[in-house]
C-alpha cells in the first residue's frame, strides 16, 4: 500500500510541467523553518489536515491570485497542482478557515519575513538595505454609505447637553435633577428610577396610542428617553472613532472613511471605508508590508519604520519616498536613526515650475542677504522679533517669527499681504536645512536614480496587485484581519516574482 501511494504521488508529479510555479514555490518554502509556527499541542477530538499541507496549499492559492476560501476548496478538487501539495485531501472552506485564524492570524508577519529571508538566499541580487516606501488606499469589506463622522457626534452630543438641561427647567419639585456641563448615561438612569418610584407610589400607568392623554411625568419620561437614546448612540459613535480618528465605518469599525481616486459607481472621487496600505519595495521584492488607519501618508513613515526594525532587528540604510512623506518629524527621525534619506518635500515639484518661480511675494522665492536673514521684493530686510514652540508632533518644532517693521509705507503692501499692520513670517532653520539637505540628494545621480526605481517598483508593485492580480478590495473586516489578508497578498506577489525573476534569468542564459 505505502508503494502504490508514493507511485501515484510520483506519478502526479510527473503531469505538472517543471517551468510551473509549484516548483519555485516549493523552493521557498523549503528554507523556511515551519515548525516554530505550525506545532500544536495535540488535542481531543477530530483529527486535524497536516497543517505543513494546508499553509503550503493556502499560500500557493494566494501565490496564483485564488483569495477565496471556496475557490481554494475548489481547487483542490480541481486543480492538479493543488491535488499534489495536498496529497489529494480535500479540506472544505470552513477547515482553511479554521486554519488561517488559529494558525496564521497572530504570525503571518514573522512568516512574511521568513518568506522574504528565503527568497533573499535564493535570489543573491536582492539588495536589503535600500528600499523604496509608497502607500496607497484600499477600499474596506464595507458600504460606502456606512461612514459615522466623530465631529458630527460630537456636535449631536452637545446639543443632547444643552436640550437635557432645558428639560431639568420643565421639572417640578417631585422630580430632583441640577443642570450639567456634560451628562452621563449614569444621570439620566438615576432620574429614570426616581420617575419609576413616583409613578409606583401615585399608582399612574403609563399609556400609548391615539386618542389617549398622556400624564404629565409620562411626558417628562417619553422625552427623557429620546435624550438617552440620542446621547448613547453619539458616545458609541465617538468611542468608535476612537481618539486618533476622526471617522469611521458602521460595518467595519477599523476601517476610516478615506478619500480614494475613482469611485466605481459614478466614476469621481468619493470618501469610502478603507486602509492606508504601506510596503517596501528592495530589488522587486516586497520587504515590509503594513496597514494604517491615517489617511495621511505622513504620518505612517515613522510607525512603518518602527515596524521594520521590530521585525527585522534593524534599520534599512537608505530610504526612499515620494512627497507624501515628506516633513519635519520624518527628516529628524531618520537623522536620528542614520538612515539616509532621499525623501522629497512637499515643495519639491512645485518650486521646479516656472509660474512658481515668477511668484515674487511667495517667501521661498526671497532671496538672503550677507547676513543670512530674509529679504522682500521692496528690499526691506527681516529681522527676528519671537519664536513660538510646536509640541504637538514627535519632535519639538522651535518656529521663528521675522518682521520687517516697514510695511505700513511701503507701495507694495498690497500686492505681498492682507495684513492690517506689518507681514510676519514663520522660519524654522532646522527644517529650511533638511529640505536644502533633501534637493542636495534628489538632484544627485544618485538620487535621480532612486527616484526613478522609486517610480518603477513601489507603483509598479501596486499596480501588479491591482491591476494584473485584481485586488483592490479586502474580502475580511477588522483591521487584525485585513492585515493578515494583505500580507498573504504581498506573500503571493514576492513568490510570483521570484518564479518570473528565475524563468526570466533561464531564458536569458
Amino acid at each position: 500500500e505505502i508503494k502504490t501511494e508514493r507511485w501515484e504521488e510520483l506519478s502526479l508529479e510527473k503531469k505538472i510541467d517543471f517551468s510551473d510555479p509549484v516548483y519555485s514555490f516549493l523552493e521557498v518554502m523549503e528554507g523556511v523553518n515551519w515548525n516554530k509556527y505550525l506545532n500544536r499541542p495535540p488535542h481531543r477530538g477530530r483529527e486535524e489536515y497536516d497543517p505543513f499541507k494546508m499553509i503550503q496549499v493556502i499560500l500557493f492559492a494566494f501565490m496564483n491570485h485564488i483569495y477565496s476560501l471556496r475557490e481554494i476548496e475548489k481547487a483542490c478538487k480541481t486543480d492538479i497542482r493543488f491535488m499534489f501539495l495536498m496529497q489529494e485531501e480535500t479540506p472544505s472552506h470552513m477547515a482553511f478557515h479554521r486554519f488561517i485564524q488559529n494558525y496564521l492570524k497572530y504570525d503571518i508577519k514573522f512568516i512574511f519575513r521568513d518568506i522574504f529571508e528565503s527568497i533573499e538566499r535564493l535570489d543573491q541580487s536582492i539588495d536589503h538595505d535600500t528600499v523604496y516606501i509608497d502607500g496607497t488606499k484600499l477600499e474596506a469589506n464595507a458600504n460606502k454609505f456606512t461612514f459615522i463622522w466623530k465631529k458630527t457626534a460630537i456636535k449631536t452630543r452637545d446639543k443632547t447637553f444643552s436640550r437635557l438641561n432645558e428639560w431639568v427647567k420643565k421639572l417640578d419639585n417631585r422630580i430632583e435633577a441640577s443642570q450639567k456641563d456634560e451628562w452621563t448615561i449614569k444621570d439620566i438612569e438615576n432620574i429614570t428610577d426616581q420617575i419609576f418610584d413616583i409613578v409606583e407610589q401615585e399608582g399612574i400607568s403609563f399609556i400609548y396610542g391615539k386618542g389617549k392623554r398622556k400624564s404629565p411625568i409620562q411626558c417628562h419620561y417619553d422625552e427623557l428617553m429620546k435624550y438617552k437614546e440620542t446621547l448613547q448612540n453619539c458616545l458609541e459613535r465617538i468611542e468608535l472613532c476612537g481618539p486618533d480618528r476622526n471617522s469611521c465605518s458602521k460595518t467595519d469599525h477599523d476601517a476610516t472613511m478615506m478619500h480614494m481616486k475613482e469611485d466605481y459607481y459614478m466614476k469621481t472621487g468619493i470618501f469610502k471605508a478603507g486602509y492606508n496600505a504601506q510596503i517596501a519595495v528592495s530589488s522587486e521584492y516586497i520587504q515590509m508590508a503594513s496597514l494604517y488607519q491615517e489617511r495621511s501618508d505622513q504620518k505612517t513613515l515613522i510607525p512603518f519604520l518602527e515596524e521594520f526594525r521590530e521585525l527585522y532587528g534593524r534599520t534599512p540604510k537608505t530610504s526612499v519616498a515620494d512627497a507624501g512623506y515628506g516633513s519635519y518629524d520624518n527628516y529628524f527621525y531618520c537623522l536620528e536613526n542614520n538612515i539616509e534619506a532621499y525623501i522629497k518635500y512637499t515643495m519639491y515639484s512645485k518650486e521646479k515650475e516656472k509660474s512658481y518661480k515668477k511668484k515674487a511675494f511667495i517667501k521661498s522665492n526671497w532671496e538672503r542677504n550677507e547676513n543670512g536673514r530674509v529679504v522682500c521684493p521692496a528690499g526691506h530686510e527681516f529681522s527676528y522679533i519671537n519664536e513660538t514652540v510646536d509640541k504637538r508632533s514627535r519632535y519639538y518644532r522651535i518656529n521663528q517669527i521675522h518682521c520687517c517693521g516697514k510695511c505700513k509705507e511701503c507701495p507694495l503692501k498690497s500686492q505681498c499681504t492682507k495684513a492690517k499692520g506689518d507681514r510676519t513670517i514663520s522660519i524654522n532653520p532646522v527644517l529650511e536645512e533638511f529640505e536644502r539637505t533633501a534637493r542636495e540628494k534628489l538632484n544627485s545621480e544618485e538620487g535621480i536614480y532612486h527616484r526613478v526605481q522609486r517610480s518603477i517598483q513601489t507603483e509598479g508593485a501596486f499596480g501588479v496587485i491591482k491591476e494584473d492580480y485584481d485586488y483592490d478590495r479586502f474580502h475580511r473586516r477588522s483591521i487584525k484581519n485585513v492585515k493578515m489578508e494583505f500580507l498573504l497578498v504581498c506573500i503571493g506577489f514576492n513568490l510570483m516574482k521570484y518564479h518570473n525573476k528565475k524563468q526570466r534569468r533561464k531564458t536569458q542564459a
